[in-house]
């Protein structure tokens, strides 16, 4: 028993208002998944805008584990949020490859790409508002 706790390591940082970084390690499989998903749910909320997953110490993922991820993605885009997935190992990699999981868009190597994203995203939300606020 004490063997599943350790399996999988879940730490859950809030990065700013309704964006949530969620590092994990170990293995998302059958015996850890529902950790994951009783973890993660308290911050499935309408308010949460941005859901990064960094899954470069996850070294196993199997069906069920894929099944909780679905379900976090589809929970964030339903309400036009962005769900992100960085620093995936080349076997966890080749899994979502084969299941064409998720698109390649949002799949990211390490936190400094993401965060490049995320500037990218800001500034050009920033840009469509003064848009709106100016005159041509």
């Amino acid at each position: 028993m004490f063997a599943d706790k350790v399996a999988l390591s879940i730490n859950i940082e809030k990065k700013s208002e309704g964006v949530y970084l969620v590092n994990l390690s170990g293995r998302v499989d059958s015996d850890t998944y529902a950790r994951l998903d009783d973890k993660v749910k308290p911050i499935l909320v309408p308010s949460t805008k941005i859901l990064i997953l960094d899954m470069t110490r996850i070294n196993y993922i199997s069906s069920a584990g894929l099944a909780v991820i679905f379900q976090m993605k589809k929970y964030i885009e339903q309400r036009s949020g962005s769900f992100i997935i960085a620093g995936l190992q080349p076997q966890v990699k080749k899994v979502f490859d084969v299941v064409k999981a998720l698109p390649s868009e949002n799949i990211f190597e390490s936190q400094a790409e993401i965060d490049s994203y995320l500037d990218f995203i800001q500034k050009k939300e920033l840009k469509k508002g003064k848009g709106s606020n100016e005159e041509a």
